[in-house]
């Protein structure tokens, strides 16, 4: 999961909460996928998919940098954050302790900016022995126990492995207590011991959606339609069919690949997927492959992609350190992006292209672009498709048939000002 970084003094608000690092045997936190080796392997139907009776309204936070829905853990209701890149459901717990991320020198409980936290709760049963360990890229990090709570999501309720976070260095948002993760269990976050410092063997569990299908109570496929709205109700989180929006049913699909990025287990984990070309105005570049994250804002491409789409800009853009994206005049013209999946071109709506990220010190706007430098190493570095790419798709998450799937939804009305 990665969301706009939190990284200037002057700018308010942007959030930025990069995937898990592979730490202490910990596991990535951005979105990877299923076995389907052959990247060449790529499917193009358009087979049906039902209308989903389990469907939860998605919450726009941040500026419409992050994306929560309702969970309720016993009779307790937390707004939580919803990602396809990770693989815990877990809520901060009453009485944790708030840590500065640097030095972990304890600062009040308001600094990290949860929502309310769980209250003691009678219901949990915590497994002895092992413990809750997960730190993000940009140094968030999150220690707790692990144990079974009766979770209930979307009206649908299982009795599921949790994990309640008693100690955290995090940056939040006043509202989300937690995060819900919807990835692989090779990506879940338990380990043996009650000593953080010193894990070293992961226990891997099942995940909320996984315990759900296997007990078959939905389809094992979920989808989402995140909107570009910045704030209030902002599309939906459906299990076991497509959501409850407006959309021309022609989905392209491709396979869930087998994840050999270097520092991760070779297998499913996060939902990645082979982008055949990205296309910056009339040039047309090799894709890769990438993570689908709805936990992550931005896209993040191939340095060279990056480069091209933000000198695109007119004006261009210009990367700035300390926010840790490009910033660009809010009123910039931006450039067509295309990204070709099985032989489909998805184009990105102009509005998703510029982000309204905060405001200065005097009050003024100030802009990102929706495309950061991923890096240039395939190998090493973890290439996304973020919320700019699913704000105009309908994105199907097809377990059971180990693909993805996507529909075009470019154009729709939102509140964002840009």
């Amino acid at each position: 999961m990665q969301i706009l970084p939190r990284k200037s003094n002057s700018l308010t608000p942007a959030s930025q909460r990069n995937a898990p690092l592979p730490s202490n045997s910990l596991l990535k936190k951005s979105a990877k996928g299923y076995n389907a080796r052959s990247a060449a392997y790529l499917l193009h139907h358009n087979p049906s998919i039902p209308k989903s009776n389990h469907n939860t309204g998605l919450l726009s936070l941040d500026i419409g940098e992050e994306f929560a829905t309702n969970i309720t853990f016993g009779h307790q209701t937390f707004v939580s954050i919803v990602d396809t890149g990770s693989s815990d459901t877990w809520v901060v717990q009453n009485g944790f302790q708030c840590v500065n991320i640097t030095t972990e020198a304890p600062l009040p409980e308001a600094e990290c900016d949860f929502g309310p936290p769980l209250a003691s709760d009678a219901g949990f049963s915590q497994i002895p022995n092992q413990n809750f360990n997960i730190t993000y890229g940009d140094g968030e990090f999150l220690t707790g126990i692990v144990g079974f709570e009766d979770v209930t999501l979307a009206g649908i309720k299982v009795r599921q492995e949790v994990a309640l976070v008693d100690y955290a260095a995090w940056f939040g948002d006043s509202t989300t207590s937690g995060l819900t993760g919807f990835a692989y269990p090779a990506l879940t976050s338990a380990y043996q011991g009650n000593t953080p410092s010193n894990d070293s063997v992961q226990v891997p569990y099942s995940p909320l959606f996984k315990t759900m299908y296997t007990q078959g109570l939905t389809a094992p496929l979920f989808s989402l339609a995140i909107l570009r709205d910045i704030s209030g109700p902002s599309g939906y989180l459906s299990l076991g069919g497509t959501p409850p929006v407006d959309f021309v049913d022609d989905f392209t699909s491709t396979p869930i690949l087998v994840t050999t990025i270097t520092g991760y287990p070779k297998g499913y984990d996060f939902y990645t997927i082979e982008v055949e070309s990205v296309q910056v105005g009339r040039k047309s570049s090799p894709g890769g492959k990438y993570i689908v994250d709805s936990g992550t804002t931005l896209n993040y491409m191939p340095t060279p992609i990056a480069t091209a789409v933000n000198n695109a800009f007119s004006p261009p853009a210009v990367y700035s350190d300390d926010v840790g994206a490009y910033l660009v005049d809010c009123k910039a013209k931006a450039p067509s992006l295309g990204i070709t999946i099985s032989g489909t071109v998805f184009y990105t709506n102009p509005l998703d292209m510029i982000l309204l990220a905060g405001t200065d010190e005097n009050g003024n706007d100030v802009c990102i672009t929706g495309v950061v430098d991923g890096g240039n190493d395939p190998s090493q570095d973890v290439y996304i498709l973020g919320d700019v790419f699913q704000k105009n798709v309908v994105s199907v998450f097809d377990i059971g048939a180990v693909e993805m799937r996507f529909a075009p939804r470019e154009f729709y009305p939102s509140n964002d000002p840009y």
